[in-house]
């Protein structure tokens, strides 16, 4: 792969042995797609060439005959239909290590917000009722959706405006050398004698982009301003209910959890300040196209 190969050579060129390399991809570096609004000067090879690679808002293309994704029981109002969040072209993504996206076809997301960040509060299970990830492979008859009629509150805001997204890929670590503050954090480098070197080469090679509010990061590793999607995971699976399990060491199951999931689409929530919705899934059903595996996990920001 061209990322992980610009990595060996610069890292040669600083003098980095490729064992060390190698480890360092392995356990903290993740490649992350942004797609949002095309970026000024683009034109290198991980940047856009102009043609959208999705888009967020307006409504769906669905396969011909299918309903609309709606609220599953126990919501409430169960059988409701579900915002269209985006919609990603997989052909057009590009193509990065660990991050096995189908060759073609389009990822559907739907999700009710509000519902789903208050249904989080009471399990991960609960949360699965207001989100859907809807996969049409390449060549399936489909056609645009009509809007299903909502309740006049949720007509304010369930369709946003229509907007095309652009890639680009950036490196994203999963600790930086700044961010070393905890034993396990400096037991994860422990024999990267040149990690801080390495993380300046991978964010050198690969620069995150600047924000905005319409951008999708597709891959890399998920934003949380409280408790990660994967430490809610780990608590859960260990305790059979959400919460922080005393007998474990909460970051050591956290990272356990990191390296079976990666997020599959994070993104602001449109007409919801201060929500931000989260899409994860194991590499191995992301591997198999089980898109219905998905999780979602929207949080409340502040």
């Amino acid at each position: 792969m061209v990322y992980r190969d610009l990595l060996r050579a610069g890292g040669a060129e600083l003098g980095v042995p490729e064992e060390e390399v190698a480890r360092f991809s392995d356990r903290l570096l993740r490649y992350q797609i942004r797609a949002g609004d095309r970026p000024k000067g683009a034109g290198a090879d991980d940047e856009p060439k102009g043609v959208p690679v999705g888009r967020r808002g307006g409504l769906p293309e669905l396969p011909a005959g299918m309903p609309w994704p709606s609220l599953a029981e126990p919501s409430y109002p169960a059988g409701a239909p579900l915002p269209f969040m985006l919609s990603l072209d997989c052909a057009a993504l590009p193509r990065v290590p660990g991050l096995p996206l189908p060759a073609d076809g389009s990822l559907l997301f739907f999700l009710d917000p509000q519902g789903a960040q208050e249904c989080g509060t009471m399990s991960i299970e609960r949360e699965q009722t207001c989100a859907r990830v809807v996969y049409v492979p390449a060549g399936t008859p489909t056609e645009v959706a009509q809007q299903p009629p909502v309740d006049e509150y949720a007509a304010e805001t369930f369709l946003s405006a229509e907007r095309d997204l652009h890639a680009s890929v950036q490196a994203d670590l999963y600790v930086s050398p700044d961010d070393i503050t905890s034993d396990f954090e400096r037991h994860l480098i422990h024999d990267l004698p040149h990690f801080a070197a390495l993380c300046a080469l991978a964010q050198r090679l690969h620069p995150s982009r600047p924000g905005d509010g319409n951008a999708v990061l597709i891959g890399g590793y998920t934003i949380s301003a409280q408790d990660s999607p994967e430490l809610l995971m780990a608590d859960e699976l260990a305790t059979g209910e959400p919460g922080p399990d005393p007998f474990l060491d909460p970051q050591e199951a956290e990272h356990e959890v990191v390296r079976e999931w990666v997020p599959l689409a994070q993104f602001a929530a449109p007409h919801h300040e201060f929500l931000f919705a989260r899409f994860l899934i194991r590499h191995d059903d992301l591997a198999a196209g089980r898109f219905g595996a998905a999780l979602s996990f929207c949080e409340f920001t502040e």
